[in-house]
């Protein structure tokens, strides 16, 4: 089989994943809770460090929000992961590809 192939099913099996699966589902929870979303769109406005942690604190007690992370940093993981390994092909990690 060629690599076309193998990403495509790749992405199917990711799609089809219960990470894929539980992050749409806690995405979607936390878009149904306004009063969350607006905490989190004022803590990108805030400058205050100890007024940051504190909102932090808050905002993670939420056990939608707690999931939503856990599966977006798994998610992330994967891609840095993928990412590493396309730059080891490629011979792009010191940006050689142009040497």
């Amino acid at each position: 089989m060629d690599i076309i192939e193998k990403t495509y099913e790749f992405l199917d099996t990711l799609d089809n994943s219960d990470l894929i699966k539980n992050l749409t589902k806690y995405k979607n929870k936390l878009l149904k809770n306004p009063s969350l979303l607006k905490e989190i769109s004022n803590l990108k406005k805030e400058t205050d460090n100890e007024i940051i942690i504190e909102k932090r604190k808050q905002i993670y007690s939420n056990e939608d929000y707690k999931n939503y992370m856990k599966y977006y940093n798994e998610l992330h993981l994967i891609i840095m992961q993928i990412n590493k390994k396309f730059k080891e092909y490629t011979n792009t990690l010191e940006h050689n590809c142009h040497k």
